[in-house]
């Protein structure tokens, strides 16, 4: 069954023309529904954790502890703490990458305590890892193929494509810049359940859940297109069948290739990062044996969700928003609003406003504070307290990222740092954060993993990367799918270099070696 992706309620306005949402006065983010898109996984794989070190010990007092330390992460001024020096893609990148490789599913939710809900003692349960691992499953499959984009390889995929091509939507003035939506693709299914006009008819319908991501999305559809333009001039022969695997195979590659080649570099610390590559990622090769993958709890739910500290609170979005445009700043609300779920922005035409086509070249700069992903540390952005949910627990990002790891059992960063190879930080530093917070609340010597790894890199690395322990662990995983993964990049060369690279692709012009030049390519920059 294709599910598609359900939102918060709002209710629409109009300011200068522009349609925006509102909810009881003020702008909210409304996210989608935990655990539900438009998707069409393969069977459910595995979590595992990586570290054998334990989690945080068992306390009645967490369900509070947690909430004081996740409300002191939230910036009380909006902006950023300092320059980044990372383009704002990366962000978005990330959360793409994470779409693409990870999906929690509960297989049986009642017996997994759910951490988003207090409970009538106002407890929070320590689970056992044993347990967590038979009832937490990956829904995605775990390595970089864009399953996310193109469906899980049965007939359900042609859904998505219009013969060798993939579906594109438009735009309320006509033009090929929106995801495909249902009111335009299968009309007759917008009366099911949960499925609405406009719903946007992808593979994974979390890459709608805001506008960056979703537009990130169409470019990897208009990618696919445009090498399909190119097979249409330089290989006639084929059938469509043989053009579609080649033009899914090269959109493939050079998005493994961007991950290993830009975004990681991006991202992490440069020593850490080329030790990692130099080890062959030989910690997480242990760790998933002789399977073909295995996505670690200790990434998906801690390391790889440091891309929510460099959410900014709104964005020079294109030339109608920003510091010279008309309509003022793009909220980061608005990235949530202008999404095809219940009630969305723009649902009555099911089609984006024209006016809300991303211009990329914004999102690709590194010396412009006005442009840049806010800093990798532990001040989040103002608004990401006050997500628009049901329930009361889930409102406060940071709460709910480190009640997800109470709850699940995640090892401590001291834990994990003593397996790997970075300089801990001192107790001075810890006790830095918050005024003596950690200590106040007995996490000094156990202190959260995601909270230390942003931590880390506030302290070791200014905010621009990822700390040593933090890029280490990402490094890790994504390099560490790219080895296990025979069809990647890392097994793909010509002649007798072992890794494919861009200008193995045969496109024409010159190789495809950067974000600039992919979004070029798919015609969306």
């Amino acid at each position: 069954m294709l599910i598609p992706t359900g939102h918060g309620r709002i209710v629409a306005i109009d300011r200068d023309g522009i349609t925006r949402s509102k909810s009881n006065g003020e702008y909210e983010i409304m996210p989608p529904k935990l655990d539900q898109g438009f998707v069409a996984p393969g069977p459910a794989s595995e979590f595992g954790y990586m570290f054998r070190g334990s989690g945080l010990a068992e306390d009645p007092d967490a369900f509070d502890k947690l909430e004081r330390l996740g409300a002191a992460m939230i910036s009380d001024s909006g902006q950023m703490m300092g320059p980044s020096g990372q383009p704002a893609i990366l962000t978005y990148f990330g959360q793409f990458i994470d779409h693409d490789i990870t999906l929690n599913t509960d297989t049986d939710p009642a017996s997994l305590p759910d951490f988003s809900v207090a409970p009538d003692d106002g407890k929070l349960v320590l689970n056992d890892r044993a347990h967590v691992k038979a009832n937490i499953r990956n829904g995605r499959n775990p390595t970089l193929s864009l399953d996310s984009v193109y469906g899980d390889q049965s007939d359900r995929e042609e859904l998505l494509r219009d013969g060798a091509r993939m579906r594109i939507g438009e735009t309320d003035q006509g033009t090929p810049e929106d995801l495909p939506r249902f009111k335009a693709v299968a009309p007759d299914r917008i009366d099911d359940v949960d499925i609405f006009a406009s719903t946007a008819f992808v593979a994974d319908g979390r890459n709608d859940e805001n506008l960056i991501v979703a537009q990130l999305h169409l470019a990897f559809l208009r990618f696919h297109n445009a090498v399909m333009d190119h097979l249409d001039a330089a290989e006639p022969h084929l059938d469509p069948d043989q053009k579609f695997a080649r033009a899914r195979d090269l959109t493939t590659l050079h998005y493994q290739w961007l991950v290993a080649n830009v975004y990681l570099p991006g991202i992490c610390d440069r020593q850490a990062l080329e030790t990692v590559w130099q080890s062959g990622a030989a910690r997480y090769r242990a760790f998933v044996g002789s399977g073909a993958g295995q996505i670690p709890f200790e990434f998906s739910v801690a390391a790889f969700r440091f891309g929510h500290s460099m959410i900014r609170p709104e964005y020079v979005f294109n030339a109608n928003f920003g510091p010279d445009g008309r309509l003022g700043p793009a909220t980061l609300r608005e990235m949530f609003a202008f999404t095809g779920g219940e009630n969305s922005a723009f649902a009555e035409n099911a089609k984006l406003p024209k006016v809300w086509v991303i211009d990329w070249s914004n999102f690709l700069v590194a010396d412009d504070d006005a442009r840049t992903a806010r800093p990798t540390d532990t001040s989040l952005a103002d608004g990401l307290d006050r997500l628009d949910v049901m329930i009361d627990a889930l409102r406060v990002l940071p709460v709910r990222n480190l009640r997800r790891s109470y709850v699940l059992n995640i090892p401590t960063a001291q834990s994990v740092q003593a397996e790997v190879d970075a300089v801990p930080l001192s107790d001075k530093e810890l006790r830095g954060f918050g005024n003596d917070l950690l200590a106040d609340l007995g996490y000094l010597e156990d202190t959260p993993l995601w909270l230390y790894i942003l931590l880390e890199a506030e302290l070791r690395a200014g905010g621009k990367t990822l700390g040593p322990m933090g890029s280490t662990l990402v490094a890790e995983v994504l390099i560490g799918l790219l080895l296990q993964d025979k069809n990647s990049i890392l097994h793909r060369g010509t002649g007798k270099a072992a890794s494919w690279v861009p200008s193995d692709a045969g496109l024409g012009g010159s190789p495809i070696d950067s974000f600039e030049k992919f979004l070029r390519f798919a015609g969306v920059m």
